[in-house]
């Protein structure tokens, strides 16, 4: 009997997109090329221009009730499937060991055996849709999830800059692509701030 596991890959290990692109502005249309005796330290940019921010989505992510909340509601669901899984497992191990256990000892005849192995098979399918229906669920849960928490974050950002008017936020996590930003950049705690509050007040 193989031992009974439920994979879950990381709870509410949230894939959110590594940048957030907000066009208030349009766009100028870049020059095909730069002039040659056009330097970068020649080049003025405006400053609107440089409006740019990033969020540290690893600790967004850990301080963050909804998420927190969720993370909890799945591992209580994945305990509460794993239990019974479990439960039905060693029920199964039981009538296996009690079949074989009349078969080496001769007490049910070859057709009674024949019979309890079809019926033990049909167990035996039974239990093995059933690990992968919970399996499937518990998928389905996580990735509802982490779409709910993903949105709430885009949500989020959004109404921020309505009024911050940053032409680019990037999400900033460890062994990303964000390798240098200066601290001012950092908008995670305003954006943590504004996403616990809307969750607070719809609960």
């Amino acid at each position: 009997m193989k031992n009974i596991s439920l994979v879950v890959n990381g709870v509410l290990v949230v894939a959110v997109a590594l940048l957030f692109i907000l066009h208030f502005n349009q766009q100028k249309r870049i020059p095909a090329s730069i002039p040659e005796d056009n330097t970068l330290e020649d080049k003025q940019i405006p400053e609107e221009e440089m409006k740019i921010a990033y969020v540290y989505i690893d600790s967004l992510l850990t301080h963050y009730k909804m998420a927190q909340d969720m993370s909890a509601q799945l591992m209580k669901r994945k305990d509460n499937l794993e239990s019974e899984l479990t439960t039905k497992g060693k029920t199964l191990e039981k009538d296996i060991a009690d079949y074989q256990y009349k078969v080496n000892k001769g007490l049910i005849t070859s057709w009674d055996a024949a019979e309890q192995e079809k019926k033990l098979a049909e167990q035996q399918q039974v239990f093995v849709n059933l690990q992968n229906d919970m399996q499937n669920r518990l998928m389905t849960e996580e990735q509802d999830a982490n779409l709910k928490v993903h949105n709430s974050v885009i949500l989020a950002v959004k109404e921020f800059n309505a009024t911050r008017g940053y032409k680019l936020i990037f999400s900033h996590a460890f062994g990303g692509v964000l390798l240098h930003a200066e601290d001012y950049m950092n908008i995670t705690g305003e954006i943590l701030e504004k996403l616990n509050s809307a969750y607070e007040d719809s609960k």
